[in-house]
């Protein structure tokens, strides 16, 4: 499906057979162009999984020319996808920390991607909401 937000993301996912049909139909009786998508038309792809004993969370659509920026915990670590050449997040990825793919959640629910001050988000002892620029 296009999203303002992540471009071309991948479909099949069940979240969006909940929510598709309600956009589906609005654009029917609206026309081609139903207006604007809220961000509860056009949720973050996301994926959550449990592997050999860890917990995954990645979140956002990472673009092949991002730049990574890794936040290293106690007990494990998250990956920052940044567009190159500004603060505006792509995606994150979280193995073993629940606390930044919470935030991940909330980030990714406003209309548009957020921006986060690269150094602030680097540093694993600052929550990842404290990073947010503005």
């Amino acid at each position: 499906r296009p999203s303002p937000r992540h471009g071309w993301t991948e479909g099949g996912h069940w979240d969006a057979a909940l929510r598709g049909p309600q956009l589906a139909v609005r654009t029917l009786l609206l026309g081609a162009d139903p207006g604007p998508l809220s961000p509860a038309d056009d949720p973050v792809p996301y994926v959550f999984s449990t592997q050999l004993g860890h917990e995954l969370g990645l979140l956002g659509v990472p673009g092949p020319q991002d730049v990574l920026v890794l936040r290293s915990g106690e007990s494990g670590w998250t990956t920052l996808w940044f567009r190159p050449g500004t603060a505006t997040l792509t995606a994150v990825l979280g193995v073993d920390m629940p606390r930044d793919v919470a935030a991940a959640r909330h980030l990714f629910a406003g209309s548009t991607l957020p921006q986060l001050d690269r150094t602030r988000a680097a540093d694993a002892s600052v929550p990842l909401r404290s990073a947010v620029i503005g």
